[in-house]
């Protein structure tokens, strides 16, 4: 069978799932079903890390032999890949070299018998790297091994280079009789995707890179990790892109196979790579001068056999990896590669298929550029982005576009004007969700306006301008700006841009706490319905949206919110269609919440539908992951965060996923990880704090606090609560992590034997000034007010627990059940931790304490919380509480002991580990007073005394009569 596995994610860079494939083969061959697997792929691609890397984590459990093939010219050496294998594992019984020396024509049965001898011994697996060049002598050995007993310890594993096996090659038949043997598997072994090359990136840079270098790299390596190696390697950590000219060891690196050719297919070649896209033999001809077609393809052909090109289905060839033709084309001199692109666009244009087909008028716009024609290049990258627009992708209409502009500045009396092919590379770039571009553009022609002479465009230019900077991180609205606007366009009250401007005014105003934003949004709505443009129309409604919801008015606010969306798709508004989604979804719950999480990503698959770019789509992704999170589902989470990441999110998309991130990494003890986000956050956004709608000291304080820094904990929660006119996101969260700061602080000044008295004014100074916790908004929903009320109930906690007040426990204890009521399970975990302590430290009620250690622990285990569950793991430990399960792939306790009933076994299964009456009862969904008669049952059955003595019956059957240590739960079971 063929596996084909799309790749993604990073470990082992990527490849998680080809991981779980090799080893789940390994194991079956460990299990008596000998295996063997073929794994293919591109040079660089990683096929050798990733066999090594499944083997590595079985070696103590087998041996493994690994040998390489070489691609010796001159010379063969019959069995060299088994040779080194076996000379390279000297604890093997009788390795038989010497048989080997001679090639004898019995060879491969006697290394077969000696394969049937050794995984008798133990499992083994025999791992052949590059079989492409491997000699018949070594490839009938593997063919007779694969074919032996099914029954044996052994899998042979083989890699080999796709690129290089053609047709005519000798492994092509080897191959074909493998596949018919059973136990049989090939892995073809893929490209990383953007995200693994993104990871990759971020550990050869020792930091989160730039998004536009993670573009750049993996537009140029498309995805080969050996290749983004050599790319990055000996870049600053701030880079933005690669280097202009090929490092000499990737030039050498991705021109192997060329240097194998034959002089006139390398020249051959070097044209088709200036060409820069796939052609037919006939067109290569004609652009070389070359006559005779039918030598061109021979030559083409014979690329193709070495791996340098490829064969494509509609008979054109191209190289097998672009990195290629860009090393070729950037080895000609300037005069060379300008005179060879005139060249190609002559041809081009002779044809006449630049006018009919896409990609020839792109063509023809690349090759006049790249000869250093302006004026020809300048009228070809319009032509072609006309041609491309709605065929090839925005993202090459922005491409030829930005082109223009440039070639445009040179050339002050061209045709069409500035201003004109501005206008059309900031719609390309709308259309893209290419914000930076976009941004560029509207500044360019805000320079260029006369805003007394066109006023409206100006007020709209200037709106347009907001939303770009808030997407690119430079500036939260600003009303002097928005109040110019609105002024600019009261020339035509009438106009859509007075009714847009008005409503982005009256957006400004509610952000900053004005009082004239209810007069101003209500104003807006009915002058953007007299008007009837759906771009105003959806603004107005969301801004109403937004004034219901701080009202408190839940139905108005939630209808206002879907009214929003259909015109916004309409005038295919990307950022008005997901403003109006966010306030929507505010309108109706918690952003903290499944349900909220589910109504984001149903926008999102309907901006996704509507051909939303991924800039918008990623921002969307990132709300939702934020929300899933907090619910406690952090697989999907993380999946959201991937989808985000998986390609440029644009900075407002790149922030709050990396702010998701650095949250989770926090929770589950990956501090570093959590920084670095965080780091990325500070380099994209001029100022956190001042963006309001994100959770930016929040998601700070947390991370510091996991750092265990309670001074930059207390810091960042208190620069969030300052009051800018509107509170922040998790504005809830800030004065729990201030106290739990505070508290922290207090609690290492008492253990070290120290006054904790400055801490507590300041605690002091804290709760006076904040005596509940900040709300986020005036909208109320039941789920909301629970969760206000649990983190008030945290809030509560952190300081009984910084002052030791003597009703900590039970503040704890609230804290536990509000959290568990409002679906905060991290939250929940860690109050769980903090109850444990104080039940079990104070020794107030031993059982209370115990009850909430497991319960904390197993939810913690659930989250992948780290810290949390380490702290409970060492407070069982001194504590001496058993924190065991009863293990259900065991026999049932008591099975020795005749006459018990099966629910009476799982009580002794329970008892067994230290469970409480109350503990069992829960797990059983019975009443205590039940489990208290099946207790009773078994101490009669048994002749047992009491629990301890059932616990010890337990230990005594499971381990024989030998019994153990004599340490029972006796010094510890609650």
């Amino acid at each position: 069978m063929v596996v084909a596995v799309a790749t993604a994610g990073p470990q082992l860079i990527g490849r998680e799932r080809e991981l779980e494939i090799v080893g789940g083969l390994l194991d079956r061959a460990w299990g008596e079903e000998a295996q063997t697997l073929v794994v293919s792929g591109d040079a660089g691609v990683g096929k050798t890390a990733l066999v090594a890397g499944a083997c590595e984590v079985r070696q103590g459990a087998g041996e493994i032999l690994v040998g390489a093939c070489l691609p010796l010219t001159s010379m063969s050496i019959p069995f060299l890949p088994i040779r080194s294998a076996l000379r390279g594992n000297p604890r093997l019984i009788a390795p038989p070299l010497s048989q080997a020396d001679g090639a004898g024509r019995d060879f491969a049965v006697r290394f077969d018998a000696w394969l049937d001898e050794q995984s008798d011994r133990r499992p083994l697996a025999l791992v052949v790297d590059d079989v492409q060049w491997a000699d018949r002598s070594t490839l009938d050995t593997l063919m007779y091994a694969v074919a032996g007993p099914a029954s044996r310890r052994l899998a042979i594993v083989v890699t080999l280079r796709s690129g290089e096996v053609g047709l005519g090659h000798p492994l092509q038949r080897w191959l074909a009789d493998v596949r018919r043997l059973p136990r049989t598997t090939e892995l073809e072994l893929g490209p990383l995707d953007r995200a693994g090359t993104a990871a990759q990136v971020q550990r050869l840079l020792g930091t989160l890179p730039h998004q536009s270098l993670i573009d750049d790299v993996h537009a140029h390596s498309r995805g080969n990790p050996y290749f983004t190696r050599l790319l990055v390697t000996g870049l600053a950590p701030d880079a933005r892109a690669v280097p202009a000219s090929f490092p000499a060891d990737l030039s050498s690196a991705v021109l192997q196979s060329w240097y194998r050719l034959s002089e006139p297919t390398r020249q051959l070649a070097t044209r088709l790579a200036v060409g820069g896209r796939a052609m037919r033999a006939d067109d290569l001809a004609a652009v070389v001068g070359d006559a005779d077609v039918a030598r061109t393809r021979s030559l083409l052909l014979e690329a193709v056999a070495e791996g340098t090109l490829d064969l494509l289905d509609d008979g054109g060839f191209w190289f097998h990896h672009p990195l290629n033709a860009e090393a070729l084309e950037a080895a000609l001199g300037a005069d060379e590669r300008r005179e060879w692109h005139r060249r190609f666009a002559d041809a081009i244009e002779a044809d006449g298929g630049a006018a009919a087909s896409v990609s020839s008028a792109v063509a023809v716009a690349d090759h006049r550029y790249r000869a250093g024609e302006p004026e020809a290049a300048f009228d070809w990258a319009l032509r072609a982005a006309d041609a491309v627009r709605g065929a090839a992708g925005t993202g090459e209409e922005l491409r030829l576009l930005r082109r223009a502009v440039d070639l445009r500045a040179q050339m002050p009396d061209a045709e069409p004007s500035m201003e004109d092919v501005l206008r059309r590379l900031r719609r390309a770039a709308e259309d893209a969700g290419a914000t930076a571009e976009e941004l560029e553009a509207v500044e360019m022609l805000l320079e260029r306006i006369d805003e007394e002479v066109d006023p409206l465009r100006a007020a709209a230019l200037r709106v347009r301008r907001m939303h770009l900077r808030f997407m690119r991180g430079l500036a939260f609205p600003e009303l002097p700006e928005m109040e110019h606007a609105v002024r600019l366009a009261s020339a035509d009250i009438a106009s859509p841009e007075y009714a847009l401007a008005l409503a982005e005014l009256a957006q400004t105003e509610r952000w900053h706490g004005s009082a004239a934003a209810d007069e101003h949004a209500t104003g807006a709505l009915a002058h953007a319905r007299a008007v009837g443009d759906p771009r105003a129309l959806s603004f107005a409604l969301t801004v109403a949206s937004m004034n219901a919801t701080f009202a408190g008015d839940i139905a108005a606010a939630a209808e206002f919110g879907e009214q929003a969306m259909p015109p916004a798709l309409e005038a295919r508004d990307w950022f008005g269609y997901v403003h109006a989604a966010l306030w929507a979804a505010n309108a109706t719950q918690s952003w903290a919440t499944e349900a909220y999480a589910e109504r984001i990503g149903a926008c999102r698959r309907e901006l996704e539908s509507s051909g939303g770019p991924h800039a918008y789509l990623a921002w969307l992704s990132a709300v939702e992951a934020n929300a899933r999170l907090a619910g406690g589902a952090w697989r999907e989470a993380d999946e959201r965060l991937r989808v985000a990441l998986g390609s440029d999110p644009g900075p407002l998309g790149d922030v709050e996923a990396r702010l998701t991130a650095a949250r989770l990494a926090a929770l589950q003890g990956q501090v570093h990880e959590a920084e670095a986000h965080l780091r990325r956050v500070e380099e994209l956004v001029v100022d956190g704090s001042a963006f309001l709608p994100l959770e930016y000291d929040a998601v700070r304080a947390e991370v510091r606090l996991a750092a265990g820094d309670t001074a930059g904990a207390y810091d960042a929660a208190v620069a969030g609560a300052v009051d800018r006119g509107t509170t922040p996101t998790m504005a809830e969260w800030l004065m729990p992590f201030a106290a739990r700061a505070l508290a922290d602080q207090a609690q290492s000044a008492r253990d070290a034997g120290e006054p904790a008295g400055d801490v507590l004014r300041r605690l002091d100074a804290l709760v006076e000034r904040f005596p509940h916790v900040i709300e986020d908004m005036s909208t109320s929903t039941e789920i909301i007010r629970r969760q206000v009320a649990a983190l008030d109930g945290l809030y509560a906690a952190e300081c009984a627990r910084a002052r030791a007040a003597p009703e900590a426990a039970e503040s704890w204890s609230l804290a536990v059940a509000q959290c568990s009521a409002a679906r905060l399970p991290w939250e929940e975990a860690y109050a769980r931790w903090r109850a444990a302590e104080e039940w079990l430290g104070r020794g107030a009620d031993r059982s209370a304490g115990a009850e909430m250690l497991r319960t904390g622990l197993a939810l913690a285990r659930r989250l992948r919380a780290k810290p949390v569950e380490e702290e409970l793991v060492d407070l069982a430990r001194r504590a001496r509480v058993p924190i065991g399960e009863p293990d259900p792939t065991s026999p049932p306790p008591g099975s020795e002991v005749p006459g018990l009933t099966a629910r009476e076994r799982e009580v002794l299964a329970l008892i067994a580990v230290g469970r409480t009456y109350s503990e069992i009862a829960r797990s059983l969904v019975i009443s205590e007073k039940t489990v208290s008669t099946h207790v009773s049952h078994l101490l009669a059955k048994t002749g047992s005394a009491n629990r301890v003595e059932l616990a010890r019956l337990v230990r005594r059957l499971e381990h024989g009569d030998e019994g153990e240590d004599g340490r029972t739960d006796a010094d510890g079971a609650p």
